[in-house]
């Protein structure tokens, strides 16, 4: 490791990125302080050994002024790192590699960072007990990530949010086939029997949708009949199958895989223009891994199960997850909602499959397992329910479904078109998702204020509130005319609970660190606004002793614009500790006052 002395007064102005970009379900996920522009990965790998010898650039842009900054990265040897070519210090922590550069990065400013390491790429598991990351094979390597499966192969900024473009090179033995994403660059023989694969995605994408996979495939890379990729070109594609498949186990796979071409084009007519310039599938030979992943333009498939549904699924995801991509993990929903009607309704056209009603039907008046209501869609309890079947995919394609019968075809494919357009190789959450159905609503059906009232309630208890959900198109539209008149009054009110205190995990003395905790807020208002507030939160004390940085409060969300019942409210609290900074042995503490008020009673 190499150590560098820095100045603290040249990096007094400077402070470290965080080390979490604040995920409810994953919170050790993602970094501060920066945003990643575009990875170089140079991968050198020997599938025999399961050994690589790598170098990762990152180019990134500064969001503060930076005094150090972290990746995640597990397992592996650091050898070297630079920033902006010259050698920084660097340490590792638990999954974050830590690196001080030699002079503070001003906000704003681009940078770029190298790491250069060696060893061996290991299989992560996730919160759900599912593997990812580099799994494996028998000839060679199973790269999927989602959701934080990427940094078990290459330092990065793990978290959906931070979306970059890539240029990948794996060099391999020259009878591999080595597959990223995007497209083929170049292909270059070396004399010492080594091949290198240089593949570009040029459009932003996630880290959890990389990939890298090596094997011995059968390996194709044609244009698409009638498809067209973004940029206006015939639609590439590249498909890899397991050369170990009997010739019968091929042709039924290519088989199904030559439907790309058509489910990409209708999907195409529906969402609006295919967002990236090339789509595939790899069709590897592996088992225990138990999901096929929507890895971004080349689906991977463990094994040769490989069916025209889950096909249409995985080609839908690259608009829905892909293209436009969750904030946070407990959006998620959004994805898979997405993807599974929309596997629905091109089974309906294509395929013999029932219509998203009929199985919007099915699915709501099934009596078996009636458990399955418990776990609320945009609510999951834990990162262990991220891909539950039942609440995830079907009771979130079912929400559509029962917004499509409601708002009407027209408006809700209007809806889904514009979802894309506004948010194409971003970012979006669950809360736009419902702003935008609600303006949908009321510019293109005609809602009236008491129809997106109702439109409220059906996003309320179908995507947040446990149990099964009797607001359906049926109860929707549903009337009772009679004459005579009814009373009543709310009274004004104005409510507030918190859940219970925060608290730090233990400060550490001589660590440079930014501490996390959280506790949540219930409120309950019936002004026509109200906002939460909190007094100047100050300086956390043991006694007389006072830490030097101040207590930092993030309210989310902190205004309401309308009346609101037992609403949640996320309250995080942040403490920077520097190295330098001196502890006084026992327990800091603040009191704070929230205070829930109106301006429109």
């Amino acid at each position: 490791m190499l150590s560098l002395a820095l100045s603290s007064s040249a990096l007094a102005q400077y402070s470290p990125g965080s080390r979490s970009l604040g995920d409810r379900l994953l919170p050790a996920l993602g970094n501060g302080g920066y945003d990643v522009q575009h990875y170089d990965l140079a991968i050198d790998y020997d599938p025999v050994a399961n050994t690589m010898t790598s170098t990762a650039g990152i180019d990134a842009i500064a969001k503060q002024n930076l005094s150090e900054l972290s990746l995640d990265f597990r397992g592996m040897t650091v050898t070297a790192v630079t920033v902006d070519g010259a050698p920084a210090a660097f340490a590792r922590e638990g999954d974050k590699l830590v690196i001080r550069p030699a002079a503070g990065i001003a906000n704003n400013a681009a940078f770029d960072v190298d790491v250069a390491y060696t060893g061996m790429p290991q299989e992560v598991e996730d919160p759900d007990e599912s593997l990812e990351g580099w799994l494996r094979t028998p000839d060679g390597a199973f790269v999927v990530n989602e959701p934080m499966g990427a940094m078990a192969w290459f330092p990065n900024n793990d978290h959906p949010l931070d979306k970059a473009t890539y240029d990948v090179s794996i060099t391999v033995p020259s009878a591999k086939t080595a597959l990223s994403n995007g497209e083929l660059v170049s292909r270059t023989d070396h004399p010492n029997g080594t091949s290198t694969w240089h593949w570009r995605e040029s459009f932003p994408m996630a880290t959890y949708l990389s990939t890298a996979t090596v094997g011995d495939f059968d390996y194709t890379a044609v244009a698409a009949p009638t498809a067209l990729g973004a940029s206006g070109a015939a639609l590439q594609l590249y498909n890899a199958i397991d050369s170990s498949y009997p010739a019968n186990t091929k042709s039924t796979v290519l088989a199904t895989l030559a439907r790309e071409d058509q489910i990409t084009s209708f999907m195409s007519s529906i969402y609006g223009a295919y967002p990236f310039d090339s789509i595939g599938a790899v069709v590897d030979r592996l088992s225990g891994v138990g999901y096929v992943l929507e890895v971004q333009t080349k689906i991977h498939f463990p094994t040769s199960s490989v069916s025209a549904g889950t096909l249409s699924h995985e080609i839908s995801h690259q608009w829905f997850g892909d293209s436009v991509s969750l904030k946070q993990w407990e959006d998620i929903w959004l994805n898979e909602g997405w993807a599974t009607w929309s596997q629905w309704n091109w089974s309906n056209r294509f395929n013999g499959g029932a219509t998203p009603a009929a199985t919007f039907t099915t699915e709501y008046n099934r009596t078996s397992q009636p458990s399955r209501w418990n776990i609320p869609t945009a609510d999951l309890p834990s990162a262990a329910n991220l891909f539950d079947t039942f609440p995830v995919y079907t009771r979130g394609a079912m929400t559509l479904e029962a917004l499509h019968q409601i708002i009407g075809d027209a408006p809700f494919m209007e809806l889904a078109r514009t979802w894309q357009a506004e948010h194409r190789y971003g970012n979006a959450d669950t809360a736009e998702f419902i702003a935008l159905a609600k303006r949908i609503a009321r510019d293109r059906a005609g809602f009236d204020a008491i129809k997106l009232a109702k439109l409220d309630t059906l996003f309320q208890q179908w995507l947040y509130t446990p149990g099964k959900p009797t607001m359906t198109p049926t109860t929707f539209f549903q009337r009772t005319d009679a004459d005579g008149s009814v009373g009543g009054t709310v009274p004004a009110t104005l409510a507030l609970s918190l859940s219970g205190a925060a608290s730090f995990a233990a400060f550490r003395p001589g660590l440079d660190n930014t501490y996390t905790a959280e506790t949540t807020a219930k409120v309950t208002s019936t002004a026509g606004d109200a906002a939460l507030t909190v007094s100047d939160p100050g300086h956390l004390a043991n006694g007389a002793f006072t830490l030097p940085e101040p207590l930092q409060v993030q309210i989310t969300p902190a205004a309401w614009t309308a009346p609101v019942s037992n609403a949640t409210v996320a309250i995080a609290f942040k403490q920077h500790i520097g190295a330098t900074d001196a502890l006084r042995t026992g327990t800091y503490a603040k009191t704070l006052t929230f205070t829930l008020s109106t301006t429109n009673p």
